[in-house]
């Protein structure tokens, strides 16, 4: 029997004497046990790569009911259908990383490993390097590698030293035989007594490990591969075996240490939070945790242990050298620190986010060490990574150049000196005990992985902010302000909150003192500590465009822009009187979003796509346009009906007017404002009663109008009437007019869409001393008759209408009827909307009050270019 025993060829350390189909069973359990631990349970998404980003918006409908029975089939284990349900509502809500880590955990929990890293592959490249996404990447890859190393692992000949006979022989061959039987507790008794017999053989050790990890007891486990590596030296198979068992046993002992945390239990916290390090010495989040609890008991030299521990076991990630640089300062080891915050600022293949506020904790311990130029030379260095937690690099920068200016402005030799020095102000009171920089970490309890924690530098506003953030999600908007407020009150100097305050009151409906807020943050000297996209948002809140241009052209330097961003950048410049800027980038905008719609969608752009690019063509044509014209010809029945482009002279009689004006904007568009000088003639015809008509009655007018509000659209014209006709009237004649609606734009995302159309205008002539004034108010639907043209737009609408004239007599007459518009439109182009039109209108008016101005026959002509 022992010659059979020790001549077997497959026999090897940790395996079974059995055909290869059960070393591919042992892999599939040891596999599923790490994947029941920490790969595959699903996990909440944590916002950690941008706190300043909107979730998307809640699932709802078809896609919710998908997700919603995805999660179902995987709580049942049915991991096939629910990988294909979670495609489903991917499908259907791409922006939802909880559905991309679904699909992730299904394909992973049924040993697809590969396309599990593909699918959260494909999530990074759609959302971004989230944390939850790369994390979950990053253990479903140390799963799938080391179950190949598992199944590619060669068995080992046995040598001499390793013949096993007698009641060690006994004890392991019924070993191995209760193995290949799946009674796994049974040979793992055999397996110890066999060790007990033979401690000096490894293989006993390794099937003892696999047996109780088969077994489910992962404490026997771990104590049999400790004792392992006490007695033989630590090896690779000791050490996976070590990793999955570990994983399974440190979400337990995080979860510990959690909530010993929560009830005041310090010492238990850092006990347990070591156990789960312990266990899992490569999961960063159970020492991040580790190192806030013996930060919170004030044990620095345990603080620095710690973390000297999680840099010899991985010095590539950048966080325990912040860590153990806070606690060499804690213990006045400046120089040590400063070795580690120095290697903070080298190149490290962390997110951005990570490297940013890793960078900032560094920061702010060596500006609460009075050392600010130390921080503003090193984060001067640093090139924005286009991140949004780029805003606590540009933060830092000026709050580090305040410090040094407010130090040269109280004794300029001393602050010269100072700044110049490596070493600190050991006479400051916080060098010893750096409380202004404690970082900030934010550790979340998961069921089934334990503590996940995230890192942000020093901020006294957080626990507010985080309130305004919950609040935000749920809603509730006044809640927002509210904790907005406080997080400004609590760290006035952080231009964050003070975005996030003027965010906040935008949201809730008060844009009056949002917009306040944004010019105090100006003016309180904060503008340069946000990075440019903000900075350029905040300006335009402010309204300062200009100031908006320039942020906005730094943020474009600096990366690549969005085109929401670069159509808003469009505004800013429109506003700010730079056209030929404004133009260039309405175009960079459209171009960037038909690019982005023809990926989504084969063929024509269609819906809210099609509708956003028709008005950034239609902003691109307003601002390249420097002049026009316009041809009128109008009946207007028994009453007034005053125009911009018609002559506003009053008439008691059935006339036609013909009219052509021309006009020039000396200064470009000007934005929502507006400045034109133009010229016009026109004349009356077919005038009832033996009134001026023909050439007679031909005037030409030069004037200027204006409007000089953003927000209102109110236009100012004053205009010298020169006579021509012989029965003409010279004069003076100043004009109020105001236009406004709903629905007025041309649309293209639907076919039909209401519309509501306001006008009214009052004028004074100064030589004849007479006064006019005329309202319309227009009330329908309008209709793009594609069947026609897509240029073609039919307008039928119910109408009133009220005129005004001091030389006729005090009345208001006002009449009430229907009408129809029908307006075509031309001149388009890849960058421009419809720029030159012809429309026809007729309607019909009863008289409701007054006389007979208000009834009749209204019909109108005009060519626009």
């Amino acid at each position: 029997m022992s010659g059979r025993l020790n001549s077997n060829a497959r026999f090897s350390p940790g395996t079974i004497s059995t055909p290869p189909v059960s070393l591919k069973r042992q892999l599939r359990l040891v596999a599923q046990a790490c994947a029941a631990c920490f790969a595959f349970a699903q996990a909440p998404v944590h916002a950690s790569e941008d706190r300043g980003a909107q979730p998307p918006p809640p699932l709802a409908g078809a896609a919710y009911r998908v997700a919603e029975q995805a999660y179902a089939d995987y709580g049942q284990h049915d991991y096939a259908q629910a990988a294909a349900l979670a495609r489903e509502a991917i499908r259907q809500r791409p922006d939802v990383p909880e559905l991309r880590l679904l699909l992730a955990n299904s394909l992973a929990a049924q040993h697809r490993y590969a396309a599990a890293s593909q699918a959260l592959g494909d999530a990074i490249k759609v959302l971004g390097p989230r944390r939850p996404l790369v994390k979950r990447r990053g253990q479903i890859d140390a799963v799938a590698k080391a179950a190949t190393k598992i199944a590619r692992s060669a068995p080992a000949q046995p040598v001499p030293s390793d013949a096993l006979t007698g009641e060690a022989f006994d004890a392991a061959h019924s070993a191995y035989l209760a193995y290949a039987a799946k009674h796994f507790a049974n040979a793992a008794q055999n397996a110890q007594r066999a060790i007990a017999l033979r401690p000096d053989v490894l293989r006993l050790r390794l099937l003892l490990i696999d047996s109780a990890s088969a077994a489910g007891n992962d404490t026997l486990a771990w104590q049999a591969d400790v004792d392992a590596v006490r007695q033989f030296g630590d090896s690779d198979d000791l050490r996976l075996r070590r990793t999955f068992i570990g994983n399974g046993l440190a979400p337990q002992a995080s979860k510990r240490a959690f909530a010993a945390r929560k009830a005041g239990d310090l010492s238990a916290a850092i006990a347990a939070g070591k156990e789960a390090v312990a266990y899992a010495p490569d999961n960063t989040d159970y020492r991040v945790a580790l190192f806030d609890k013996l930060i919170s008991a004030g044990d620095w030299p345990g603080l620095e242990a710690a973390a000297s521990d999680a840099i010899a076991y991985d010095d590539t990630e950048v966080m325990p050298y912040v860590f153990r640089a806070y606690a060499r300062v804690a213990q006045g080891r400046i120089e040590q620190a400063d070795a580690d915050l120095e290697i903070v600022f080298h190149d490290h293949d962390e997110t951005r986010a990570t490297l940013n506020s890793a960078r900032a904790i560094a920061a702010d311990i060596w500006m609460t060490q009075g050392r600010a130029k130390q921080a503003a030379d090193r984060l001067a260095a640093l090139k924005p990574t286009g991140d949004d937690s780029d805003a606590f690099i540009t933060e830092r920068l000026a709050r580090a150049r305040r410090q040094l200016a407010a130090e040269a402005r109280k004794a300029p030799g001393l602050a010269s000196a100072r700044s110049d020095s490596a070493r600190p102000d050991t006479t400051r009171p916080d060098v010893a005990r750096p409380d202004a920089a404690r970082p900030i970490v934010d550790c979340q309890n998961d069921p089934d992985f334990g503590e996940s924690c995230d890192v942000w530098p020093a901020d006294p506003g957080y626990a507010a902010a985080s309130e305004l953030e919950r609040a935000s999600e749920r809603g509730d908007k006044q809640a927002a302000v509210r904790y907005a407020r406080e997080a400004v009150a609590a760290a006035p100097d952080s231009a964050q909150h003070r975005v996030e305050l003027i965010d906040a009151l935008d949201d809730a409906g008060l844009t009056r003192e949002s917009a306040d807020e944004a010019r105090k943050l100006i003016a309180d000297g904060l503008f340069d500590s946000l990075p440019p996209l903000d900075a350029g948002y905040v300006a335009l809140r402010a309204g300062d465009n200009a100031r908006a241009l320039a942020a906005f052209k730094q943020a474009d330097a600096q990366g690549k822009l969005p085109a929401s961003t670069l159509a808003d950048v469009g505004y800013a410049a429109e506003s700010a009187n730079r056209d030929a800027v404004s133009a260039r980038y309405f175009e960079r905008a459209i171009d960037k979003l038909a690019a982005e719609s023809r990926r989504h969608v084969r063929g024509p752009v269609k819906g809210a796509e099609a509708q956003q690019l028709e008005d950034l063509r239609a902003a691109h044509s307003e601002a390249t346009r420097r002049w026009g014209f316009d041809v009128t010809l109008d009946y207007r029945g028994a009453g007034l009906q005053s125009g911009y482009l018609s002559a506003p002279r009053p008439v008691t009689s059935n006339s036609w007017q013909a009219g052509t004006e021309v006009y020039w904007r000396p200064f470009g568009s000007l934005g929502d404002r507006m400045l034109e000088l133009y010229a016009r003639g026109y004349e009356s015809f077919g005038v009832a009663g033996g009134g001026a008509s023909g050439a007679d009655s031909l005037e030409a007018a030069f004037g200027v109008r204006g409007k000089p509000f953003a927000n209102l659209d109110a236009i100012a014209a004053f205009e010298r009437i020169v006579p021509i006709g012989s029965q003409a009237q010279g004069d003076w004649l100043a004009r109020l007019a105001y236009s406004g609606g709903i629905g007025t734009e041309r649309r293209v995302d639907v076919p039909s869409w209401w519309t509501l159309s306001a006008y009214a205008e009052g004028g004074h002539y100064f030589v004849h001393q007479s006064n006019y004034a005329t309202a319309v108010l227009e009330a329908g639907r309008t209709y793009r008759v594609d069947r026609v043209s897509p240029r073609f737009t039919l307008f039928p609408y119910a109408v009133v209408g009220a005129d005004y004239d001091s030389t006729i007599d005090s009345s208001i007459p006002v009449g009430a009827g229907v009408g129809v518009t029908g307006r075509y439109a031309f001149r388009d182009g890849r960058y421009d909307t419809l720029r030159s039109s012809i429309e026809l209108s007729v309607q019909y008016r009863w008289k409701i009050v007054g006389d007979d101005r208000a009834r009749g026959v209204f019909c109108s002509a005009v060519f626009s270019y």
